[in-house]
């Protein structure tokens, strides 16, 4: 018959396993006490004492170990010279992409504190993990927007760049107001161009030059082209995205899509369409020249009517 102490050990054993990793706690008093309370049980205050003592002693040292095991997890293994030659080692949480999207975004959390607003950084990022990524791709870019408050710091932003005009729209749904306009860029220099491999040759001299096993190494390089141009209406927690952008004319322009309509406005033919990677839906319509794009997208928790797509639509049509 299984003796009367045990399930008791056992749930001690086991709630000595979930004290966290990085949590430091002396639990030798209490643990001696259970002990000697189990003990107790098993063997009577009137038992063998010496006996007692010796199991109780081996059964502290089993759970101190337990218990140090489940706080630190950390077991080194030393040569004669006293060097670590084998340790564990917390257990990998993340998959290859998982990984490469979450050092990107450190990086490029790093890059916002150096990099001034308008300025664009190529990087490589060193890491053995990443070594898939890098190979195919080494350098990445980052550009620091500048976002504009009102409309009226992104209207002249877009003459002095010359970028795709968005003009400010005479209607918006109650309750959206104007939240952040923004000028995107296109990368340069191009991947896969002698310029590019250039800079990949020195950003990866100076990662195999330094003594870090992961670093950063960037260097600011001129732009020359614009991409597009942004604004966001937000009311709350949602938001109504307008975007123009500069294409070259003659090319064909895709929406992707698995519902959509044609509507006409000003004259002008238009797309209203389903996301096919949301429930966000998007009005999308040519410039006259052919070289601009236009996009309205809503926000699926609170969706415009095709009246009100529309109406938005209408304002930024020039006359």
């Amino acid at each position: 018959m299984r003796d009367s102490g045990q399930p008791e050990q056992d749930r001690i054993l086991r709630s000595m396993e979930l004290h966290s990793v990085e949590e430091e706690v002396d639990v030798t008093p209490a643990i001696m006490r259970k002990v000697r309370q189990i003990h107790q049980k098993k063997q009577g205050r009137n038992g063998n004492r010496k006996k007692t003592l010796i199991i109780a002693m081996l059964t502290a040292i089993l759970i101190l170990s337990s218990s140090v095991y489940a706080s630190n997890y950390l077991i080194q293994i030393k040569n004669k010279e006293g060097e670590v030659i084998l340790s564990t080692i917390k257990p990998w949480k993340y998959s290859e992409s998982e990984y490469n999207a979450k050092r990107i975004k450190e990086t490029e959390e790093e890059l916002r504190k150096r990099l001034k607003p308008g300025e664009q950084a190529i990087y490589y990022i060193k890491d053995l993990h990443m070594t898939p990524l890098v190979k195919e791709q080494p350098l990445r870019f980052f550009y620091m927007l500048t976002k504009h408050s009102n409309y009226q710091e992104l209207a002249k932003e877009i003459e002095e760049k010359g970028a795709p005009v968005l003009q400010e729209p005479d209607f918006i749904p109650d309750g959206y107001r104007f939240d952040f306009g923004q000028i995107q860029i296109r990368n340069t220099p191009v991947w896969n161009t002698p310029e590019y491999k250039i800079l990949a040759d020195e950003l990866k001299a100076q990662a195999e030059k330094s003594d870090e096993e992961q670093g950063l190494f960037y260097k600011i390089v001129p732009w020359s082209e614009i991409a597009g141009t942004g604004m966001e209406y937000r009311k709350g927690e949602n938001r109504i995205r307008i975007a123009a952008y500069a294409r070259e004319k003659g090319s064909k322009a895709g929406v992707p899509t698995n519902q959509a309509i044609k509507i006409t406005v000003k004259g002008k033919e238009m797309i209203l369409s389903a996301s096919p990677s949301s429930s966000s839906r998007s009005l999308t319509w040519l410039s006259d020249s052919e070289e601009v794009l236009y996009i309205i997208m809503d926000d699926p928790k609170d969706p415009l009517s095709k009246d009100e797509f529309a109406k938005i639509a209408a304002g930024l049509i020039s006359e």
